[in-house]
């Protein structure tokens, strides 16, 4: 037996919502919490807060695709506007918002792709300004565009080792990688 977990399980209420930067996003319109850094597998999962108004550019992820699940409120993502229990996913590369939200919601998202404990997969959309929205200043970016958490001990839990897996005898949605016809499989993460 391995002395990894091989489960993590969190209340979010016990995770505390902090102030994120993001590049060219509205000045304190956005918080999160931090639910999960799973390097191992490449995957974070964080509560997004939207206060009312607040907007983050058009922007793309290179390494790898993006999920939001709306909990409450609405999210608008580019001219489509989706309420709680709404899923949408973007592959790696695809641009995708601003999103933004005129009453304020709180959206689940689960990024997936290589990275580092200190590295950001945000890059803004061309023609789109660095500083926050409507204004020319640069934004600064907060430990890497990812949530800054008082307590990481207790938000970020160790890496989860996993076996890989010999996918050629799957069936297409068994599969844990994008597919031909799928490039953003939800079992990706």
């Amino acid at each position: 037996m391995s002395d990894k977990p091989e489960a993590f399980a969190v209340d979010s209420a016990s995770i505390e919502v902090a102030p994120i930067q993001i590049p060219g996003a509205t000045p304190g319109g956005i918080e999160a919490q931090l639910l999960n850094i799973d390097l191992a597998r490449g995957i974070v999962a964080t509560i997004i807060h939207f206060r009312p108004g607040a907007e983050i550019p058009a922007h793309f992820h290179k390494e790898g695709a993006e999920a939001h699940f709306v909990l409450e409120g609405e999210l608008t993502d580019g001219d489509r506007t989706y309420g709680p229990g709404s899923y949408l996913t973007h592959a790696a590369g695809v641009v995708h918002g601003p999103h933004r939200s005129e009453k304020g919601c709180r959206v689940l998202t689960v990024q997936g792709g290589k990275m580092a404990a200190h590295d950001s997969d945000f890059h803004l959309a061309d023609g789109q300004k660095a500083g926050p929205a409507g204004q020319g200043s640069q934004a600064s970016v907060e430990a890497n565009s990812r949530p800054a958490v008082t307590d990481a001990g207790s938000a970020t839990p160790p890496d989860m080792e996993h076996e890989p897996v010999d996918q050629s005898e799957l069936l297409e949605s068994q599969k844990t990688a994008p597919t031909a016809d799928n490039p953003t499989n939800p079992n990706t993460g």
